[in-house]
């Protein structure tokens, strides 16, 4: 069967007529809201397959541990991220899609939620179970038979950028909230400089597996579709877990990890000796109030989105 060429209308604003920003790769952007997507859609691939043992074994930057040896890193990254969503909902049931390893859940759990996960990749949500003992099901969303309005929170983090259509599952995701539940998500922003300036050689541009790309306006009107109310919006660095890689190692490992992270933009690893880098940071900080603005885009990778459910979907 041949793949449909034709290029459908925008998911997020409807804006028919996308304009290519590369023909070979698929790369479609919607001139009205800035949604970038693939088109045509690759032939489905596995999530499981991709996930598989050595994405999880295997350094996360170069001369940096693994997922399973950044294990305490990651899960004081995620004691963050759980403390701001408890300024929104008190801790309560927790559903976080696609849960990997299970760091968050666990973190969650230590916190108080009663925390369930869904994961495809076998591995992942084999270790998560084994490891910490819990409830992980290899299901999708969609597919998963949980009871409406069951859930306080719903986490997504790197997860609705794979969907063929994010609409359904963020639809699933306001099924099994409770009234005034809050959705948790992070998404590469396709807004930021990077990928604006350079959206080709962007390091979340992966067509075979991201298929859509969301810009701050695009990814609010898919979340007012799906009936939700955007309460907080912001864009961080495009590797929250550098930081907790870099003081995970020492020596070599060390020096290799500040160089790589440096070289994307973050003078705090350098290594230069605590006096230098502090003048760097004091530096940094008043250039920062003088161009603010400019700061913020060359930090603006990833979206992190607190949404509450509304009373009804549109």
């Amino acid at each position: 069967m041949e793949p449909e060429t034709t290029l459908p209308p925008c998911i997020a604003c409807g804006h028919k007529g996308a304009e290519t920003i590369d023909e070979a790769l698929g790369l479609r952007r919607c001139p009205a809201c800035g949604l970038g997507f693939i088109w045509p859609h690759p032939p489905h691939e596995n999530l499981a397959s991709v996930y598989d043992e050595d994405y999880y074994t295997k350094a996360i930057d170069p001369g940096g541990p693994s997922y399973i040896e950044n294990r305490e890193g990651l899960e004081r990254f995620f004691e963050g991220r759980l403390e701001r969503l408890e300024r929104l909902v008190r801790p309560g049931r927790l559903l976080e899609v696609g849960c990997g390893l299970g760091y968050l859940l666990n973190v969650a759990r230590r916190r108080g939620w009663e925390a369930i996960g869904l994961e495809p990749s076998h591995f992942a949500s084999r270790y998560a179970r084994e490891q910490f003992g819990l409830e992980v099901r290899r299901e999708s969303l969609e597919e998963a038979d949980l009871p409406p309005e069951s859930f306080h929170a719903v986490v997504m983090r790197d997860v609705l950028e794979h969907a063929s259509d994010p609409r359904p599952l963020l639809r699933a995701a306001w099924r099994v909230l409770r009234p005034g539940g809050v959705l948790a998500l992070s998404v590469p922003n396709f807004g930021s400089l990077g990928a604006t300036l350079a959206p080709t050689r962007w390091r979340h541009l992966r067509p075979e597996q991201h298929l859509f790309h969301f810009t701050p306006g695009a990814l609010g009107r898919l979340l007012s579709q799906c009936g939700f109310r955007v309460l907080e919006m912001a864009s961080r660095y495009d590797s929250p877990a550098t930081r907790e890689v870099y003081a995970a190692t020492a020596g070599r490992a060390r020096v290799r990890v500040a160089w790589h992270a440096a070289l994307r933009g973050d003078i705090v690893f350098l290594p230069i000796g605590s006096n230098v880098r502090r003048l760097l940071r004091a530096v940094a900080i008043v250039f920062s109030c003088i161009t603010r603005g400019f700061r913020g885009k060359l930090l603006d990778d990833i979206l992190e989105v607190h949404a509450q459910k509304a009373e009804a979907v549109q």
